[in-house]
């Protein structure tokens, strides 16, 4: 089973598009799949359009909170929902993507899905790697997300992982369940976007196998403003390393 986990605030102008996507690229590449969203108490029209989606016969689940609680908190129980429902969690896949339409869920099928049946517990598509484009963000975000993972490559490397905070990930379900029994409800306790590092870097201190395949980043084809506030983020973000780097975590 594929699980596509979606993380979605006010999200109501990419929300519908990015699932016709979804749905597409798996039903033409005959995978069983799931899309699991967590509404993350949006203010404008995301949810409902969500539930027409459900209606209509797309194999959607919807969780969430009336409030908004962050990225971190929604992440989480998109997590530990999968870890809870899967049946085979040595087989079945969990891919998060950002709901904004600037992720091409082509990339599912075509090199995420295989990477993780070769053997890897997880697939990153990477900002870094030769054959990746990004196109639409500011050089100032690119020079910032850059010299993060720079930063964090030299303090929590990761073999085969030059980029900790994109969020385009696939994950083999069975390392999420071993990374629950060790840390519980800890995975996870940033709320803001430096909720991607810290999830990395906690499983990178486990016995992972990584790979990163080329990123597709089309932030031009997202429709509306972005949700980050870059400096909130960078101040959250120096501050998790700084307590990662003190805890010590032994290998699983």
């Amino acid at each position: 089973m594929i699980y596509v986990l979606l993380p979605v605030y006010n999200e109501e102008k990419n929300i519908n598009v990015l699932i016709d996507k979804i749905r597409t690229g798996l039903t033409w590449a005959k995978q069983e799949y799931k899309i699991v969203a967590y509404d993350d108490g949006s203010s404008d029209s995301s949810k409902a359009r969500l539930e027409a989606k459900a209606a209509s016969g797309v194999p959607l689940v919807i969780l969430g909170e009336k409030d908004n609680r962050g990225l971190g908190y929604g992440l989480q129980i998109l997590l530990r929902y999968v870890v809870d429902q899967s049946k085979n969690p040595a087989e079945d896949i969990a891919v998060i993507l950002d709901a904004d339409n600037s992720h091409n869920p082509e990339h599912i099928s075509s090199h995420m899905i295989n990477k993780i049946r070769d053997g890897f517990d997880l697939v990153i598509a990477s900002r870094y790697l030769k054959d990746s484009r990004v196109v639409g963000v500011s050089p100032f975000r690119v020079m910032l997300s850059y010299a993060a993972s720079i930063l964090m490559q030299a303090l929590f490397p990761i073999k085969g992982v030059k980029d900790y905070t994109c969020g385009y990930r696939a994950y083999r379900v069975e390392i999420l369940k071993k990374a629950f029994a060790i840390f519980g409800d800890k995975l996870i306790t940033e709320r803001s976007f430096a909720c991607m590092a810290e999830l990395l870097i906690k499983l990178g201190k486990m016995e992972l196998l990584a790979v990163e395949i080329p990123l597709l980043l089309r932030y031009d084809q997202k429709l509306g403003a972005s949700k980050m506030d870059i400096l909130k983020t960078v101040r959250r973000t120096l501050k998790l390393i700084i307590q990662l780097k003190m805890t010590h975590v032994n290998k699983q």
